[in-house]
């Protein structure tokens, strides 16, 4: 089994064999159930799929403008080069997930539970999650995350990894065992929400510098 690893957090990558996968034209389907699915280069204006299982699937280039996926249980599933701003992602669970090079700008996370979830590349300025579960590992590599929220959510499986984290907010978050190391957290918010959370050495001095904005302390030159 592939994995992706950041420092100690090892993340399974999606099972695909690309001649196994048949094409489709739509992730809706009224069994409840695809498997083995490759869906390419489609553009849609809204896409609204509730109670599906989506398993050993490929997605890619999927570019829609509105997109609501309530209640999906996704296995062994990546999506790779879709744009999916504004997408509304609730009540699922997702094992062995991966988004290569996504934009996800203000997605909404709400009330999943990740394990061997990746997000590698991706845009995901001013996304928001909420009530999100790490039961198993989670990696964010090279993203993106300005001004992306993280509410009521269990990150103590997750790493991050060479993000951009300005104004990137935690709160209400458990974060023991959080793998902050290898990011820039100079301008992140809610510190008193990363407890027991990981750092190196040299990130003090950047904590410093985020505390600073977090009180919104003033710093006069005399």
């Amino acid at each position: 089994m592939e994995q992706l690893a950041i420092r100690a957090t090892a993340a399974a990558l999606p099972n695909l064999d690309d001649a196994d996968l048949e094409d489709i034209e739509s992730l809706a389907n009224r069994l409840g159930v695809l498997t083995e699915f490759r869906l390419a280069d489609a553009e849609l204006r809204s896409l609204e799929v509730t109670d599906q299982r989506l398993t050993t699937g490929r997605i890619e280039g999927l570019r829609v403008e509105r997109a609501k996926l309530h209640e999906i249980r996704m296995d062994s599933v990546e999506f790779t080069g879709c744009d999916l701003s504004g997408a509304a992602f609730t009540s699922g669970k997702w094992s062995r997930v991966r988004f290569a090079n996504c934009k996800i700008l203000s997605g909404q996370f709400d009330d999943l539970t990740f394990e061997d979830v990746i997000f590698d590349r991706c845009k995901l300025d001013y996304a928001a999650f909420t009530g999100v579960s790490a039961k198993g590992p989670v990696i964010f590599r090279d993203c993106s995350l300005e001004e992306a929220e993280f509410t009521g959510c269990d990150l103590s499986k997750a790493a991050f990894d060479d993000c951009r984290m300005d104004l990137t907010t935690f709160e209400r978050t458990t974060a023991k065992g959080l793998d902050l190391r290898g990011n820039d957290l100079s301008a992140i918010r809610g510190l008193a929400w990363l407890k027991g959370a990981v750092i190196e050495p040299a990130q003090t001095t950047q904590l410093s510098r985020a505390l600073v904005g977090d009180l919104q302390l003033s710093l006069p030159d005399d």
